[in-house]
């Protein structure tokens, strides 16, 4: 349905609208693209090369066109979803039967883990919860079916993986630490899983990455959710590093003393600049009060860093090879909340496509942004007045998973359709348009 320029007023009125054509807060056609350097989303589809199609699925995924109603979601063209998890109640099993336990509340950070051997993946979910909070496990087959669920570990919110796939979860309370878990034999004693990848004194920790170009170096990166939080650098005991290749056991890798260095934004330009890892933590806190208070999430690939801010809405970009940056504002069309955990992953024609979450607001949802810049909606949840956290992806890209905080917190399979993973071919995005 052609409607022109005609917005929604709201973004609720969605849920209301008589044609429900998804074109709310987008126009109806193309505007002039973006130069990069400006990072200014528009709506301007890129054309997408097609697959021969006496070969290929016939394409039904369309990012950003939002008509899909289910579930209390709005997902875009091609989309399905199913719950799998719902706080306080017991996990249904594909098979028919149920978890011990029940799924825990205010699930958070995630990440999926699969294992040499095994047929299938685990989905590995941070709780929220100041008073029983912890890390749960969703256990899945190779087709996809839940197949149990357990809690593995006491305490913590967000976290991130290592590079010998392992999880770390991070402590957001005074004093927080860092904890590593092995999903695959969990041994549920907190203390004896704290790290040395926070500073001694600990904090609210948020999330965690790693750069791992050099097994023999590797880099641990952690966000901290507070206004003057540091984003703090583990580098590991490099003797530690050397034991752990060579006798192919880490867990000892992050239980030693390593280096702790802080991120200091420098020679700000409009939207650029340069950075130095200091070693003291003052200047890196100063650095996050004035540039980037309460980080959230948090990714590093091929030596590109992104995290998240809240209070400025801003994505940071940082070249850790070249000590330059470049920041943009998260803010664009139907993305009107804060930006939390981020996930990336390529798509068509090595096009990186950047996932955010939304930490606080009604209809927080589920967006993406590719390497030119610009923006779209992935899904949205109307019925839910809560964050979006917990983004991952199965090992072959064609299961995205994502909770909704709280009233309940409920963790959604989201597919595709037409049977595609997520980084495979597509039909043209709809972008935001620039508010």
């Amino acid at each position: 349905t052609d409607l022109g320029e005609w917005k929604c007023s709201s973004k609720k009125d969605r849920k209301f609208c008589p044609v429900f054509c998804g074109v709310c807060k987008q126009t109806s056609g193309p505007s002039p693209a973006p130069s990069f350097s400006n990072y200014l989303p528009t709506y301007f589809p890129t054309p997408n090369p097609s697959a021969d199609s006496s070969t290929s699925p016939v394409l039904t995924y369309k990012p950003g066109e939002l008509t899909v109603s289910e579930n209390g979601l709005i997902l875009s063209t091609g989309l399905k979803s199913r719950i799998i998890a719902t706080s306080g109640e017991k996990v249904k099993f594909t098979n028919g039967g149920k978890s011990d336990e029940r799924f825990h509340d205010y699930p958070d950070g995630a990440a999926v883990f699969s294992k040499e051997n095994i047929d299938g993946w685990v989905y590995v979910s941070n709780s929220e919860d100041s008073e029983n909070g912890g890390v749960g496990a969703i256990y899945f087959d190779g087709n996809g079916d839940v197949i149990d669920y357990k809690m593995i570990l006491k305490g913590n919110c967000g976290g991130g993986k290592t590079p010998w796939d392992t999880w770390l979860t991070c402590e957001e309370a005074p004093g927080g630490h860092v904890f590593e878990i092995n999903p695959w034999n969990p041994h549920n004693e907190h203390d004896s899983c704290k790290t040395h990848v926070g500073h001694e004194v600990g904090d609210y920790y948020e999330a965690a990455a790693y750069d791992n170009r050099d097994p023999y170096r590797p880099q641990f990166f952690v966000t901290t959710d507070t206004s003057a939080g540091a984003i703090v650098k583990f580098t590991p005991n490099p003797d530690k590093v050397s034991e752990a290749l060579a006798s192919n056991d880490f867990s000892s890798v992050l239980h030693a003393p390593g280096n702790h260095s802080y991120l200091v934004l420098k020679n700000l330009s409009g939207n650029n600049g340069t950075f130095a890892w200091s070693e003291s933590l003052t200047d890196g806190r100063i650095s996050a009060y004035e540039h980037f208070p309460y980080s959230e999430g948090i990714d590093v690939r091929d030596g590109i860093l992104y995290f998240t801010t809240k209070k400025y809405k801003r994505l940071f970009i940082l070249d850790l090879d070249a000590g330059t940056y470049i920041e943009s504002s998260t803010e664009s069309g139907a993305f009107n909340n804060q930006p939390d955990q981020i996930a990336r992953i390529i798509g068509p024609g090595n096009d990186d496509i950047l996932y955010f979450c939304e930490d606080g607001g009604a209809d927080c949802g589920v967006h993406g942004r590719n390497s030119d810049g610009k923006y779209f909606t992935i899904l949205e949840g109307l019925d839910y007045e809560t964050e979006t956290t917990g983004l991952a992806f199965s090992p072959n890209n064609k299961h995205m998973y994502v909770s909704f905080q709280s009233d309940p917190g409920q963790i959604f399979d989201i597919t595709r359709e037409d049977g595609l993973p997520f980084d495979g071919a597509r039909l043209d995005i709809k972008y935001h348009q620039m508010e």
